[in-house]
């Protein structure tokens, strides 16, 4: 036990300094502190060796935290692309190096930049790091792999109406955009396993245009392939007002709540045999969005949610998850910092680990037909771990999101499955694969429908425009300590 307690202060010091690490003026503060700890470590352990083992693995759990920001830390380089990010029009030669980002007006394309030609036709070569470009053309389309060549403004990301910009882009380790691009061909992309998935991806989506009308087109696409392009912004508004907004998301947060779902559905099947289906179901829904690192992240959170629900040992999952976090910010703490998904589909699972099995004698009058009980026992503990980061994100707290969750939740699967089947189906035969897709049909009208009445019940939704990091801290220190008072006496 003693041993466990020494790896769960490790990792827990370790993501809770990496975290606080994120602002400047802290860190001289922060070294001062550690070297403090160093101190109080070396010495307790000799007087009382308990004690000083957990304030020993506190201090390298926070020493590690502090080398790996540092050598994650971006140091500007004369070869960099972000040294000619000075508002002139140039020339990027490069690779496009993830899935373009099409939206309904512009499509974005981010491009590993091989060589540049400035406004005085100066040829660089050798240059290296990633630009964000925007084509608002729409026509032709450029695909993963494609050499291409980008003409327009080069400059360095900035604010924008107080959104970190330059900050959200740095987690994927872009320095530099061209709002407005022309983008021509150089050479056509060769054979990848990556581009492979995307082609695969973007037929799917194709086909589901072909069978659903709009809204349903979209939204059936954000439930299969995370994608949000084309859902009207009424819609989205309803989605935010009702907190339902993680259906469309591929996030730990959507692959918990919709893979918790789906095993509810085997109800039939014993406890211990639900769990490699759900699992199946994860590897090759991440295996169809594309595999790309968001995915695969919340994957395994939502495989670490659904392993938690299903074994009961809490313990053993508990120090997974820290392990999994732990790998997670030793490969780029910036995540942690900048990237909401990651945040919040974090603290779904902690909600899901640690709440829901004290909150579940709440449920017991509730049936569980269609997994009904556990999808409200698994969305209400969500979103009590996650509510506070939901207000700061979002300026609202959802009074209707618990009633709509439940009203949604056993169509969310039915939806995916008739329309997973249906958009299938009719590729080959397409009058048959169009029965599949009417029952989808009518699962998304249920679930828009019950979005938009209760999206306008007056007081459904306060607004909160504020939120102090203060009253967060208090929140989740008072969260804390209500969980260890529930275990102590359980």
């Amino acid at each position: 036990m003693h041993k466990y307690r020494c790896v769960i202060t490790f990792l827990t010091s370790f993501i809770l300094y990496s975290f606080f690490l994120q602002w400047e003026s802290l860190h001289q503060m922060l070294w001062v502190l550690i070297f403090i700890w160093i101190l109080v470590s070396v010495l307790s352990f000799f007087i009382y060796k308990k004690a000083g083992a957990l304030i020993l693995f506190a201090t390298v759990g926070c020493s590690v935290a502090i080398v790996n920001v540092h050598r994650s830390e971006y140091v500007p380089s004369g070869i960099n692309i972000d040294t000619y990010a000075n508002e002139q029009k140039i020339t990027v030669y490069g690779e496009i190096d993830k899935e373009p980002d099409k939206r309904p007006m512009q499509t974005k394309y981010t491009i590993r930049v091989e060589q540049i030609k400035t406004s005085s036709g100066e040829i660089i070569s050798n240059v290296e790091g990633l630009i964000l470009a925007t084509d608002h053309n729409g026509y032709p389309e450029y695909h993963y792999g494609d050499k291409v060549r980008a003409y327009g403004k080069l400059e360095k990301p900035g604010e924008i109406e107080g959104f970190k910009y330059d900050k959200y882009l740095s987690r994927f380790g872009i320095t530099a955009v061209i709002y407005r691009t022309s983008i021509d061909i150089e050479e056509k992309t060769k054979w990848s396993v990556m581009g492979t998935l995307f082609n695969i991806k973007n037929r799917f989506e194709s086909q589901i245009n072909r069978i659903y009308p709009e809204p349903h087109a979209s939204f059936m696409a954000g439930l299969l392939t995370g994608s949000r392009r084309g859902i009207p912004a009424h819609l989205m508004e309803d989605f935010n007002a009702t907190g339902l907004t993680h259906i469309i998301a591929i996030s730990g947060y959507n692959i918990t709540i919709v893979i918790t779902v789906i095993s509810g559905l085997l109800f039939w099947l014993p406890l211990r045999h639900r769990f490699l289906p759900s699992i199946i179901a994860i590897a090759l829904f991440t295996l169809f969005v594309g595999a790309s690192a968001a995915v695969v992240r919340a994957s395994i959170m939502g495989i670490l949610g659904l392993l938690a629900l299903q074994t009961g040992r809490q313990s053993n999952v508990r120090i997974t998850i820290l392990w999994t976090l732990f790998a997670m910010v030793l490969w780029n703490p910036k995540s942690l910092w900048y990237d909401a998904g990651f945040q919040l589909s974090f603290l779904a699972v902690i909600g899901l680990t640690e709440l829901s099995p004290l909150i579940e004698k709440w449920f017991i009058k509730i049936p569980s037909v269609l997994g009904i009980r556990e999808a409200l026992q698994m969305t209400i503990s969500a979103q009590i771990s996650a509510v506070p980061l939901l207000i700061l994100l979002f300026g609202r707290l959802s009074i209707s999101a618990p009633l709509a969750n439940l009203l949604v939740a056993p169509f969310i699967p039915l939806a995916m499955i008739f329309g997973f089947v249906g958009t299938i189906l009719s590729s080959i035969w397409f009058f048959g694969g169009q029965l599949f897709a009417y029952i989808g049909f009518g699962c998304l009208e249920w679930i828009i429908l019950v979005a938009k009445t209760l999206a306008s019940i007056p007081f459904s939704t306060i607004n909160i425009p504020f939120m102090s990091p203060l009253i967060i801290l208090v929140y989740y220190v008072f969260l804390v300590m209500w969980i260890w008072i529930k275990r102590v006496n359980n």
